[in-house]
């Protein structure tokens, strides 16, 4: 009862203090509230009290205000006496507030009291109360609380109570604190004991939820021992246990609990087996069927009744008592390529089924062929799950036993299936179901008959081995467990038709991916000043945690220019680089899961040498060349190219043959070495007739003869004797040289000067070197005739042979005038000139 009058106490004391700490006074004004701490949300009234005495009042009109009021709600109260100013705050929902009372006059306010009002809850109930007893000395019980959410502005004080029988304890704990350790004379072991909570603060008391509990139920007892393990019979161990030395006096109501778990990984079935019954400290307990000749490691903990489990005890290992193997193998029998020499090359893999027991911890497997007449050959010895041989194509059964110390198990029979040329199923899909399996799914053959489908996996490293499971005709997907995250597993299934085993269909499939651990260094093959060739290697398969879907690489200079490339292959090259710069760069690798960067690289573009410039400048000057001359040719020799395509026949009448001298005419003749005096060549005769171009280039022998035996178009009508020609000239150089050989030649104009023909003029040389002859022969040519085809004809438009005795001389100048074109080619004798 003593503790019920100290937390009585303690109550009352701080009551008063709260009463007198809401009032605070100065020489001029006291303010007055009814509590300093309220309950949150409730009204609260406060008034200021105006000293006689005050010397801002004495003699001065004034007023009282509260300045602080922002956020507070209140009125004022109606109050007769002008020193009392009182006001009323409806809901005062501040944690802490200060109320002021300032004395105005006019606007000029001075604060001359205050009071400090709390607003707080009364204290939630404590939560969660537990007790846990302690057995080792000193023996105590622990109880500890939640208490809620407390309230910063005001302490709350928390009582534990407990009670059994006709005591009853009560411990007043400190502000804060939600624990409490009661002595051992404050409960009592093996009896129901009465624990309850009170929790209390200047605005009220609240109190826990009452517990009943026996002490020894909470108790955590120690990790027990077990002191030997032995096995009696066939399948069961024998443990020998005890509790701690300080707890052994605890004989009844115990529970003990046994795991088992098998020292050999190989075995996935009944790997851990858990044992539970009441016992006795220092009484053997038996476990059993377990399996044979199995090591197994034995861990043990206990507890009283329904009290907390004690922690594990030390693990002992035992071994159970070895039997000959039992069950049958599941098999996988592959037949690789084809048949050599009448054998075939053959993988043959196995497990244990559900119901196979190998009953020691040492099993090996022995695998025969059996042959006709019931031989059999042993291929294999092993302790391994799978064996590689040779078997006749004469086999059609193989046998495996498994064997151990204490004998050997029936043989599983395997059929021998032979591979057949028949399709795989449609499509295999994989997708990921955990970091630790994979679901498949897969179609069947269209219109095949399929008996069983065989699906296998295999990680894609060295020591890895084939996994394999044997799935039924009906069913279309099977989750593989079993898996390691971030590794590659190719899984493969296989058909079984009626005559064999069909085609396989593989996928290569990840749990899970991520960023590859490392992304290859890039290498440098042919760097030149605008380009550099990258290649790298592969990353190894162990450490790209996923399938590589893209290459990237970044590359940037001095001046910061930046530039990437991204693809599947492992060469890359880097164009449009600028000479002598050095570039770094970085390769990223990619996968589904993420992406990581390698390592920076630096290398330098070397600069233009002269052979490069050589190679460069030299193809673009030809180049250019050839472009300016073909440009030229085109459009400089623009008339070469018209006379070619389309040819002009020159105006005689602006010709400049007129304007030839001797030493013009001398240019022309070749100089030969054997000739010392020059000599003045002339041509004798000019011949100008009207042939079409048809006739002109047939080359016909009309033609030839029309030309050289003078067919002239002549009418007959004489000319005036008055006019003359250089004929006279001609002839009289003829009359004095007959006898030397004097070239000459015709020129023939096709058509009018003034018409534009298709083909070029033609001038015909003679390659006579005949003296010319006189005007009677039959061949010579005729003196000049202009052709006319107009209908009527002038007599100035003929003219016959000349005379050489014409007589005026301005008649000749006035014909030459009429006929431009003879004109034209006049040629001067020598007494002319001269």
């Amino acid at each position: 009862m003593a503790h019920g009058w100290i937390s009585v106490r303690v109550v009352v004391w701080s009551i008063m203090c709260s009463f007198t700490a809401n009032v605070r006074s100065s020489p001029c004004a006291e303010v007055h509230a009814p509590s300093a701490v309220v309950p949150i949300g409730s009204p609260v009234t406060a008034s200021c009290y105006i000293k006689e005495d005050c010397p801002l009042t004495k003699g001065q009109d004034f007023h009282v205000e509260w300045p602080y009021q922002a956020n507070l709600n209140y009125s004022d109260v109606a109050n007769q006496n002008e020193s009392i100013k009182e006001i009323i705050i409806h809901k005062f929902t501040d944690r802490i507030a200060m109320l002021h009372c300032a004395i105005c006059r006019h606007e000029d306010c001075n604060v001359v009291a205050g009071v400090e009002i709390k607003a707080a809850s009364p204290p939630p109930a404590p939560q969660n109360l537990t007790c846990l007893l302690n057995l080792t000395a000193p023996c105590s019980l622990l109880c500890t609380w939640n208490p809620g959410q407390e309230t910063s502005s005001i302490p709350t004080n928390y009582t534990l109570h407990t009670e059994f029988g006709t005591q009853r304890f009560d411990y007043v704990l400190a502000p804060r604190k939600h624990f409490y350790r009661v002595p051992r004379n404050g409960f009592a072991l093996f009896y129901t004991v009465h624990v309850h909570v009170e929790a209390v603060n200047a605005l009220g008391r609240a109190t826990s939820e009452h517990w009943e509990m026996d002490p020894m139920e909470t108790v955590k007892l120690d990790a027990p021992e077990i002191q030997n393990v032995w096995t009696g019979k066939y399948g069961c161990l024998r443990h020998m246990w005890s509790l701690s030395e300080p707890q052994r006096w605890i004989v009844k109501r115990m529970f003990m609990e046994i795991r088992l778990t098998t020292m050999d990984g190989k075995v996935s079935d009944r790997k851990q087996v858990t044992f539970s019954k009441n016992g006795k400290s220092g009484k053997p307990v038996d476990v059993c069927d377990l399996l044979h000749g199995m090591n197994y490691q034995s861990e043990m903990r206990v507890r009283y009744l329904s009290s907390p489990w004690s922690e594990w005890s030390h693990p002992t290992v035992a071994t159970t008592l070895i039997k000959a193997p039992a069950g049958h193998l599941v098999t996988w029998l592959k037949l690789l390529g084809q048949s050599a020499n009448r054998r075939h090359r053959a993988e043959l893999f196995w497990k244990p089924s559900l119901q196979f027991r190998a009953n020691s911890m040492n099993v090996s497997y022995i695998v025969s062929l059996v042959r006709p007449l019931s031989q059999r050959n042993t291929v294999c010895n092993t302790s391994q799950q799978h064996c590689s041989f040779q078997i006749p194509v004469d086999v059609r059964k193989i046998h495996l036993t498994a064997v151990n110390t204490a004998g050997k198990s029936n043989p599983t029979e395997v059929a021998v299936y032979k591979r057949t040329e028949r399709g795989p199923v449609p499509y295999l899909r994989v997708y990921p179901e955990s970091e630790e399996s994979v679901l498949t799914e897969w179609s069947s053959p269209v219109a095949s008959a399929v008996s069983f489908y065989i699906l296998e996996w295999k990680a894609l490293h060295e020591a890895s081995t084939i996994s394999f499971e044997i799935v039924d005709k009906n069913q279309s997907s099977l989750v593989v467990a079993g898996l390691e995250p971030y590794q590659p597993y190719n899984i493969s299934i296989y058909p079984k038709y009626n005559n064999g085993i069909g085609q396989p269909c593989t996928v290569m499939a990840y749990t899970r991916q991520k960023a590859p651990s490392k992304s290859p260094e890039p290498q440098f093959g042919e760097i030149r000043p605008s380009y550099v060739e990258l290649y790298w290697d592969e990353i190894p398969l162990q450490q790209r945690n996923g399938i590589i879907t893209s290459y990237r690489v970044f590359y940037w200079d001095d001046k910061n220019s930046v530039g990437d490339l991204e693809g599947t292959e492992q060469r890359v090259i880097l164009k449009d680089l600028q000479p002598s710069s050095i570039y770094n760069i970085i390769l990223m690798t990619s996968t589904t899961g993420g992406s990581i960067n390698g390592t920076t690289v630096t290398v330098k573009t070397p600069s233009i040498d002269a052979f490069e410039i050589v190679l460069i400048v030299i193809p673009a000057c030809v180049g250019l060349t050839l472009l300016f001359l073909g440009v030229f040719t085109c459009f400089s020799n623009n008339r070469c190219l018209k006379k070619c395509l389309w040819p002009m026949i020159p105006d005689p009448a602006n010709s400049s043959i007129k304007k030839w001298t001797m030493a013009n005419s001398q240019q022309d003749i070749p100089s030969f070495k054997e000739v010392k005096d020059p000599v003045l060549v002339y041509l004798s005769h000019f011949s100008l007739l009207s042939l079409s171009e048809k006739e002109l280039w047939k080359g016909s022998p009309s033609t030839s003869e029309y030309l050289h035996c003078g067919k002239w178009s002549y009418d007959g009508k004489s000319v005036n004797d008055d006019h003359s020609d250089s004929s006279r000239d001609s002839g009289i150089y003829n009359s004095g040289s007959q006898s030397e050989s004097v070239p000459y030649a015709t020129v023939v104009f096709a058509n009018s000067y003034r018409t534009q023909p298709a083909a070029p003029p033609a001038y015909l040389r003679s390659e006579s070197t005949q003296p010319l002859l006189s005007e009677e022969e039959p061949c010579s040519p005729r003196p000049y005739e202009k052709m006319s085809t107009q209908a009527e004809l002038s007599e100035a438009d003929h003219f016959s042979t000349f005379q050489e005795d014409l007589g005026n001389k301005e008649e000749r100048v006035s014909l030459w005038e009429d006929f431009p074109m003879l004109k034209s080619l006049e040629v001067k004798s020598i007494n002319d000139q001269a």
